[in-house]
């Protein structure tokens, strides 16, 4: 009937306070408005006169008032004057809801004439088609803003084309610290295939929280695979083993890197160690692991697990387990 924005002023005669409103649906609930919200049913003996402000037309049924809502559709704001005036004796036993013509004669419900059928036949079809089109114009309104809205991952560069703040979906690897692609890199790029890529389709608000979801949810190997051996002597009260670490990411490992025993998931806790030298990527390097009370062990497996940190404290590259067997 009328556009979502539009709205009626109520302009109440001098002493009472103007009201804007929504349209409402029919004649019958602007009058329920008037009565109840503005005049708040203050004088029963009076009758209202509503006249429309443009065109000084005084709005007495529904089919005036679909007419002005018609008339009026492409205005964001319809004024409508309201008197009160007083009623005639012979209305005392009427309704305070009146509508009527502009000599104060109540009108009779007389039958439209086939004219005013085919004329309010009309408006309703107009109406109806105005609500159709109103709803598609509104559909392919929201379908623009959705398609044209641009997704930005501000602070976050791809580290292989460089791109600065990732626009689209942002790839993350849960391997390699600190690593991120954009959608182009990630489809034309090789990475390595036993590294996990998170597809994050909204910016991150916490980069710290998701690396600790990400660390969190590592799944350490399952102690039943093969891992490293190492044989120690139950006498001795020190142990020493040295593993080789290999650089297989594509950053290179400073020396505040560290090697530490993941404790919670170990049964034999060794040191942890600071490396002393950059590992570049593909490049390798010894660590010593020393296990300390050998002595007190009393089972004669035991499972170690260790983790490479950054100086960030987040993980590089895969867990190492090591199987050790006591003599």
């Amino acid at each position: 009937m009328s556009n979502a924005k539009q709205v009626i002023k109520l302009m109440p005669e001098f002493g009472k306070f103007g009201k804007k409103i929504i349209p409402p649906e029919d004649f019958d609930s602007l009058m329920k408005i008037i009565i109840n919200e503005i005049y708040k049913n203050d004088d029963p003996d009076k009758i209202y006169k509503i006249t429309d402000k443009r065109t000084n037309k005084i709005i007495k049924d529904q089919n005036d008032y679909q007419s002005l809502l018609l008339e009026n559709c492409t205005k964001k704001e319809i004024k409508l004057l309201i008197n009160q005036i007083d009623k005639p004796p012979e209305l005392k036993e009427e309704s305070n809801h009146i509508c009527f013509k502009s000599n104060l004669i109540i009108p009779e419900k007389i039958e439209l004439t086939e004219e005013e059928k085919i004329k309010q036949s009309i408006r309703e079809m107009v109406q109806s088609k105005m609500k159709i089109l109103e709803q598609s114009i509104l559909e392919e309104l929201a379908k623009k803003e959705k398609e044209n809205h641009i997704i930005t991952h501000k602070g976050i560069s791809c580290s292989n084309c460089g791109m600065r703040d990732i626009v689209g979906i942002r790839y993350k690897c849960t391997t390699c610290p600190n690593f991120n692609l954009c959608e182009n890199c990630e489809e034309n790029i090789d990475h390595d295939d036993n590294h996990v890529m998170l597809k994050i389709k909204e910016p991150i608000l916490s980069e710290k929280n998701l690396e600790q979801k990400i660390n969190d949810s590592i799944i350490l190997p399952d102690y039943t695979a093969e891992p490293n051996e190492f044989y120690f002597k139950r006498i001795n009260i020190v142990n020493v083993q040295t593993v080789t670490l290999t650089n297989d990411t594509n950053l290179t490992w400073s020396k505040k890197t560290c090697f530490v025993c993941v404790r919670e998931k170990s049964g034999l806790v060794g040191n942890d160690i600071q490396l002393d030298e950059e590992v570049e990527p593909g490049k390798y390097i010894n660590v010593e692991l020393v296990y300390d009370n050998m002595e007190n062990a009393k089972k004669r497996e035991y499972f170690s697990v260790y983790k490479l940190i950054d100086e960030k404290k987040q993980q590089i590259g895969k867990i190492h387990t090591f199987k050790i067997i006591i003599n």
